[in-house]
């Protein structure tokens, strides 16, 4: 056992990633998951077993679930009181409870958890400790906060020289706009991509789902493998890798081509709302049970859709001359074709043009819902949704990822219990003893 320490004073009041919460959350006492102890008894993945410390906050914590998916022990570090996403609804059963978010049960797949008031003297002694053994740091604190800890990154590389330290900000470590705070509406409107989005003579519009969290934390976990990748096999030393969620995003709006279009004509692109600018018809239709996407690119696909319109509706406007030939062809009259669609669209359902489409080779997909997706015949046969038992919720269907292979990328074990790896990373690593955890809690370090 080692040397007792004197211990600190109560936890800090200002950490970023903290809850407003008083106390270590009410809720019932459980000694072990399901599964048995985590971690040891996952399946090999496409990672070696690499460590991360995971100190992201909604920003970045995509990125150690990316991870951790691969098959890295990913272990997430919360303050005493628990993460901040714990909080954050919608909830299992409407039910508020720190193990009932279903944000942080989706975000935090196949982690572990420790809890850790880094600010505290005797809590940041022992995150060093742990980073002496670490592979990965990921984190989204506020550029500036882990120097003012002295946990920036050349003190974090005298500590663990082969260390890769991965950070997730909103405009990046460098730069006039780096000590700025933002959100996911930030992003997107900085990014350019909110000029995109919505009705041409309407405001523009943030997609939902918060989709500025993700491009920055793809980013970051493909950086991190990359620095591992270079670390184990060039340089035997680590890095650290600096992601802006604002260059990131940027990225993904490459197929509007704003950049080259604003060059060449010194003009923005901008919204186009339910349909494309460009092809005629391509867009959001109505029907009679929701919506339909439909998008016609050759003349042979317009001239099958033009037919099955007119046996539909009756209306022989829809196989004049006019309207016949290539995408470009039908821009001329493009509100009219918008009609003759819709009056198509509006008398059958999405199931019937989606099947009947397919056997006219004309491109028409229904827009799901959740039902729809859950039971798609498409995502069953590639085994999409994972079942994973969670000992409060207990067994809820997790989305797999992209990646058709039951050893990658497929989430392993629901999210993490608060703390739950606490007596196993510091009584079985670290060597405190159960009184020392004690201490540690009472105290606020833990």
């Amino acid at each position: 056992m080692p040397e007792k320490k004197k211990l600190q004073g109560p936890v800090l009041k200002s950490r970023p990633e903290g809850l407003v919460l008083k106390s270590r959350p009410e809720g019932p006492v459980l000694k072990s998951r399901p599964e048995g102890p985590v971690l040891k008894s996952r399946p090999e993945g496409f990672l070696p077993k690499y460590r991360v410390l995971d100190l992201a906050n909604e920003k970045g914590a995509y990125c150690g679930k990316l991870l951790a998916d691969l098959g890295a022990e990913v272990i997430k570090v919360e303050p005493p009181c628990g993460d901040k996403m714990r909080l954050r609804g919608p909830f299992f059963k409407n039910e508020v409870h720190p193990e009932k978010s279903l944000f942080f049960l989706y975000f935090n797949t196949s982690k572990g958890s420790i809890t850790l008031d880094i600010e505290n003297p005797a809590g940041k002694e022992i995150f060093i400790k742990l980073v002496k053994t670490a592979d990965v740091v990921v984190e989204s604190f506020p550029v500036g906060y882990l120097r003012s800890l002295g946990l920036d990154y050349p003190k974090l590389k005298k500590i663990n020289p082969k260390l890769v330290l991965t950070s997730i900000t909103p405009y990046g470590q460098k730069g006039p706009l780096s000590g700025y705070k933002a959100e996911d509406i930030n992003i997107f409107a900085m990014s350019g991509y909110m000029q995109l989005v919505g009705e041409p003579d309407q405001a523009p519009l943030v997609l939902g789902g918060e989709q500025t969290f993700y491009p920055g934390s793809q980013y970051a976990a493909v950086g991190t493998m990359a620095a591992l990748f270079y670390r184990d096999n060039v340089s035997k030393k680590g890095q650290h890798v600096d992601v802006s969620m604002q260059e990131a995003m940027i990225s993904y709006w490459q197929e509007q081509t704003p950049v080259p279009m604003w060059q060449k004509t010194q003009e923005n692109n901008t919204r186009v709302g339910a349909m494309d600018a460009m092809v005629t018809p391509c867009g959001l239709y109505p029907c009679k049970d929701g919506w339909i996407s439909l998008c016609v690119v050759t003349p042979q696909e317009w001239d099958a859709l033009s037919q099955w319109i007119y046996e539909v509706t009756g209306n022989a406007e829809v196989l004049k001359d006019e309207y016949k030939g290539g995408l470009i062809s039908r821009m001329p009259v493009r509100d009219m074709v918008n009609v003759l669609v819709m009056e198509f669209t509006d008398k059958l359902t999405g199931r019937e043009i989606f099947l009947e489409g397919q056997k006219r080779k004309v491109v028409v997909m229904p827009v799901n819902d959740v039902p729809s997706l859950v039971n798609d015949t498409q995502l069953g046969s590639r085994n999409f949704w994972v079942t994973l038992d969670h000992p409060v919720v207990g067994k809820l269907k997790y989305p797999k990822g992209a990646l058709y292979s039951d050893a990658i990328g497929a989430p392993a074990r629901a999210a993490p219990l608060l703390g739950e790896d606490n007596e196993r990373i510091y009584c079985g690593e670290l060597k405190y003893s159960k009184e020392d955890l004690a201490v540690l809690r009472t105290t606020g370090v833990i």
